[in-house]
């Protein structure tokens, strides 16, 4: 999106935020309620064969807002079953042991804030809401047992002890070297009386489906407002029938797929042939 284009997008949220807080306005003497105006410059992304990835802007506005407040946003692309399993080497040879599977992982996960997460969150907070690569909800149901803890009943503890923080920072290296998981501790701009805006990046392997870019406003340790857009990643062009068949109709999709592969080879062996 051009320079020209956000700054129209930025003219627009100002109006909405002007009519948002006149609307919106408390009684003299009270303190403002806070809430939260939040968009996106664009709403669909299409993915094509050229498709290098791509950058969209999230802009909003506080009402209420207040000095020392902080903005934190999380943006969750669609959740997907993972497997993980540890390299073992044996005999000479590096070989995958003891897979894990994480039900439910988000196949994209980006945070941006005005400060370091914990500068202005409390661990709670943090934990409660999936903030922060380190706190992304990944559950292994098959490793899980329910305990009694501290006179606390149904607490969902790990077999596997501390091992499986081994395989959780694995899941969350692997996809943060893939450009699929990120935090930026200064990626929310704060511009002026509460308006706000951060770059959302979507790297070349983003995966399609609809995404969840949740904003929260943070006062004292604690979440007090959030607002939630989406975002919607799609197939285009020939792409998107190729991938609409491939998960519609998948024995047509192999049908194909080995129709194609036979003329192709019969094809490559008739050149060289003639050759």
């Amino acid at each position: 999106m051009t320079r020209y284009l956000r700054h129209l997008f930025a003219a627009v949220v100002l109006a909405a935020w002007a009519t948002f807080a006149a609307h919106g306005a408390p009684p003299e003497g009270d303190p403002p309620p806070a809430d939260i105006l939040a968009a996106l410059t664009e709403e669909t992304v299409q993915i094509r064969s050229n498709f290098a990835g791509a950058e969209i802007t999230l802009y909003g506005a506080v009402r209420g807002f207040e000095e020392g407040d902080d903005i934190a946003i999380a943006v969750r692309g669609p959740a997907r079953d993972v497997r993980v399993m540890q390299k073992v080497r044996t005999l000479g040879i590096w070989i995958n042991r003891a897979p894990i599977r994480f039900e439910s992982v988000p196949g994209y996960y980006a945070v941006a804030a005005t400060a370091p997460l914990s500068e202005f969150a409390s661990f709670s907070a943090l934990r409660r809401n999936s903030l922060g690569t380190g706190h992304v909800y990944l559950s292994a149901p098959e490793t899980e047992s329910l305990e009694t803890r501290f006179g606390v009943s149904d607490v969902r503890v790990s077999t596997l002890g501390a091992e499986i923080v081994d395989y959780r920072e694995a899941l969350v290296r692997i996809k943060n070297r893939d450009g699929l998981y990120y935090e930026a501790s200064d990626g929310v701009e704060l511009i002026e009386g509460g308006l706000f805006s951060a770059e959302v990046r979507l790297p070349p392997r983003t995966p399609v489906g609809i995404y969840q870019a949740d904003v929260y406003l943070f006062r004292d340790g604690e979440p007090i407002a959030s607002r939630r857009v989406a975002l919607r990643v799609e197939k285009a062009g020939i792409e998107r029938l190729i991938y609409e068949m491939a998960h519609n109709s998948p024995l047509a999709y192999g049908l194909v797929a080995v129709i194609l592969a036979v003329v192709s080879g019969w094809g490559a062996a008739e050149i060289f042939r003639r050759r």
